[in-house]
């Protein structure tokens, strides 16, 4: 049977599925390989997907390598870039060694050709969130077959390294590994040992673009047939018309480069324009940051966590209405409905401000019955019950239906002046119920 094969962070024609580093992120263990283009994640990108790189994706890479998946990752030189991994690498930024000249055979043969030299070398690898999702005496651990039996006895972690890529310092730039958990009663374990999945990291490619090497890559996953190299000195024979050829392909590289660039600013631009219709369909923490960035884009930068990460989901500041000092969300998608106990927990954060003195409004954002088209189940959108209603208002809590934020979003996008962040403060700060953006 075919591989599944995935690439994360890149668009590429050969993959089963290519996920950009902007979209949402599918669970990856729907796939058999995930390969992971971390060049190509930017460090403007990381500060907005942060959040969800360190819950949703670090997350699906671990369960992918519990359930004995594989992925491969294209290095990045930024240990920054590097850190949401389950596994990442904690590297030391050199200047440029080239690579070892290594005559033993690796799956990894061809790919590694694309690489001349690196500027870092692995130090160790980084395993924590590993441990505290698997050893017994966490927290944190979830429950599988070994952290049962280990739970009273016995439990030891470790590193196993399959394959080791080396410049020619002997210093590791690369590497295949797997977890190893030994479990037991014993001084030796001998109850049983998990072996995980294959993580191999790859250092980023010199000679051709990441593409390219993806290529590589996924030809090597499938076992397709691998180009063999020129030799070295074919360049060096000239042919009539060659030069001038070779001037019209970096002329056209140079002007590729520059459209490339452009496709990419207007890539982002589209991704951060796309994630306001994630209002209208998701739940959890994607839906809390679509609630985020789309208040921020309609006037509210300072929208933010105040307390811990576990109370309430966003703090907005009045500053045009002197009844109210804050407004505080509970958001909540839902594939039905919503309930009471979620506007109850939106008047406790409430309640929690009053006790300090200050005054808060709560705002319910509701997404429920998140998975029809808000065009054709609007009614069930907004529908509330007697007592949800009479709660609501008895507390003065305004309830935000997500559509009513998309459609603010895109009369904003329309040049409305009337949609304005003294206007929405208002409709907030006078709603007891349902609350409608809309209604300019």
């Amino acid at each position: 049977m075919d591989k599944i094969i995935w690439v994360l962070g890149l668009k590429h024609s050969n993959a089963r599925k290519s996920i950009s580093w902007l979209s949402p992120f599918p669970n990856f263990s729907n796939c058999d390989v995930l390969v992971i283009n971390l060049p190509l994640l930017e460090e403007e990108i990381l500060k907005k997907r942060q959040a969800d790189l360190n819950l949703e994706a670090r997350r699906y890479i671990f369960d992918m390598l519990m359930a004995r998946k594989d992925v491969i990752v294209i290095l990045s030189a930024n240990q920054n870039i590097l850190s949401w991994l389950p596994i990442y690498p904690v590297i030391n930024k050199v200047a440029p060694v080239k690579m070892k000249e290594d005559k033993g055979k690796t799956p990894w043969d061809a790919y590694l050709k694309t690489v001349e030299e690196c500027d870092y070398y692995i130090r160790k690898f980084a395993f924590q969130y590993i441990k505290a999702l698997t050893d017994p005496g966490s927290e944190y651990h979830e429950n599988y077959y070994f952290t049962e039996i280990a739970e009273n006895s016995h439990y030891f972690l470790d590193i196993a390294t399959e394959l080791e890529v080396k410049n020619r310092a002997e210093q590791v730039i690369g590497a295949c590994i797997r977890f190893i958990i030994r479990y037991g009663d014993g001084v030796f374990y001998e109850r049983g040992t998990f072996v995980s999945g294959s993580i191999t990291f790859l250092p980023p490619p010199t000679r051709v673009s990441v593409e390219e090497a993806i290529d590589l890559v996924i030809n090597t996953l499938t076992g397709a047939e691998i180009a063999e190299p020129s030799p070295p000195w074919e360049d060096q024979i000239d042919l009539p018309g060659l030069k001038d050829i070779n001037e019209k392909i970096q002329q056209k590289e140079r002007d590729k480069e520059k459209i490339i660039k452009e496709i990419r600013e207007l890539q982002t631009e589209k991704d951060n324009l796309v994630k306001f219709r994630w209002l209208l369909w998701t739940k959890g923490t994607p839906l809390e940051n679509a609630v985020r960035d789309a208040f921020i884009f309609l006037g509210f930068p300072e929208i933010r966590k105040i307390r811990e990460e576990n109370l309430e989901d966003w703090v907005i500041e009045f500053k045009h209405i002197k009844q109210y000092q804050y407004g505080v969300f509970e958001i909540k998608g839902a594939d039905e409905r919503t309930s009471l106990a979620d506007l109850t927990q939106c008047n406790k954060w409430v309640e929690d401000y009053m006790l300090e003195n200050k005054k808060a409004k709560g705002i319910f954002v509701t997404n429920q019955y998140r998975s029809v088209d808000p065009l054709k189940n609007q009614e069930k959108r907004e529908h509330f019950e007697k007592n949800e209603i009479e709660y609501a208002e008895t507390r003065g809590i305004c309830i935000l239906p997500t559509h009513e934020i998309f459609y603010a979003t895109v009369e904003k996008l329309n040049k409305n002046p009337k949609i304005t962040r003294k206007f929405i403060e208002e409709k907030i700060a006078n709603s007891k119920g349902i609350c409608r953006l809309s209604e300019t």
